[in-house]
C-alpha cells in the first residue's frame, strides 16, 4: 500500500489533516510535555531538494510522536504497520501526518524500493532500523534491518541520525538529539555482502546510541567498528541546508 498525492501535494495536506495536526501538537504540549518535560538538541536541519531518510532507535510508543512534535517539517513521513490504518481514528491520524504503511510481512527489499519512492519524491522518511520497540538494556541484541540503510549507501541518499535518551518517567526528560544530514557511502564504490550490510547497520546503531550517552554492547562490535571505517565515508549536509523549526 503506497501514499499517494493528489493535484495539492501528498496525503494529508487538506484542511482536515491540518487541524488534526493541530490538535494533536496541542495535545503534546498540554498533556505530554508537563508528565516528561522532554529537551531536544541538535540543529534540525533537512537536505533543500532532495529526500532524506531520518533514523532514529526505538524504544517507546511516544518516540515518533516526539521526533514529530520536535520536527515539525511538512516533509516528514513516518514509516507505519499497515494494520495501524483499519483503525480509524489511529488510521485518520497516521494520515494526517502523512505517514506511509508498510506491511512488516513484505519482503525487506520491496519494502526498501517502497519507501525509496517516497525519498525521490522529495520525503524526509523516518524509520526504526530496529523494526519495533526494544527494551533498552537489549538494544544491542536486535539485529537491525539494514536494507534500507544499505540501499541509501548505494543511491547517495542523506541520512539524519536522531539519537534518542528514552527517559520516560515522570519529569524524565527523555533527549532528542538531532545530528546534521550527512551522506554514508562506499568508499571505493566496493558492495556489501550480506553479512557486512548487517555490520555496517549495527556500527550505525553504535554510533547513534554513543551520540546519547548509551551503551550498545555486543559481541564483534569492534570488527564491525573497524569494518565501518574501512568501507564507508560519511560526508555531513549542514549547516547550510533549511532549519526545521518546531517545538523547543
Amino acid at each position: 500500500m503506497m501514499v499517494t498525492t493528489g493535484k495539492h501535494g501528498f496525503a494529508g495536506s487538506d484542511w482536515l489533516s491540518r487541524f488534526i495536526i493541530w490538535i494533536v501538537r496541542l495535545l503534546v504540549t498540554l498533556l505530554l510535555w508537563p508528565v516528561f518535560l522532554p529537551k531536544v538538541e541538535g540543529g534540525r536541519f533537512e537536505p533543500e531538494e532532495e529526500g532524506c531518510i531520518l533514523i532514529a532507535n526505538h524504544h517507546h510508543i511516544l518516540d515518533p510522536i516526539f521526533i514529530t512534535f520536535f520536527y515539525q517539517s511538512a516533509r516528514l513521513s513516518f514509516v507505519a504497520k499497515q494494520e495501524l490504518y483499519r483503525m480509524k481514528l489511529i488510521g485518520r491520524i497516521l494520515k494526517a501526518f502523512q505517514a506511509i504503511p508498510l506491511d512488516r510481512s513484505t519482503a525487506d527489499i520491496r519494502a526498501s524500493k517502497m519507501i525509496l519512492g517516497q525519498i525521490k519524491a522529495g520525503r524526509v522518511v523516518g524509520i526504526f532500523l530496529q523494526g519495533t520497540r526494544v527494551k533498552l538494556a537489549e538494544a544491542g541484541s536486535v539485529i537491525p534491518h539494514a536494507a534500507i540503510l544499505y540501499y541509501a549507501i548505494r543511491r547517495g541518499i542523506p541520512v539524519l541520525p536522531v539519537a534518542i535518551d528514552p527517559r520516560y518517567r515522570l519529569f524524565g526528560r527523555p533527549r532528542y538529539l538531532f545530528d546534521l544530514p550527512a551522506r554514508y557511502e562506499l568508499r571505493n564504490k566496493e558492495l556489501l555482502d550480506r553479512q557486512e550490510q548487517e555490520a555496517v547497520a549495527r556500527e550505525f546503531m553504535r554510533r547513534l546510541y554513543e551520540r546519547v550517552g548509551l551503551a550498545y554492547d555486543y559481541e564483534g562490535a569492534e570488527e564491525n567498528r573497524a569494518l565501518f571505517e574501512e568501507r564507508i565515508t560519511i560526508t555531513p549536509l549542514g549547516p547550510g541546508e533549511r532549519l526545521v523549526v518546531g517545538g523547543s
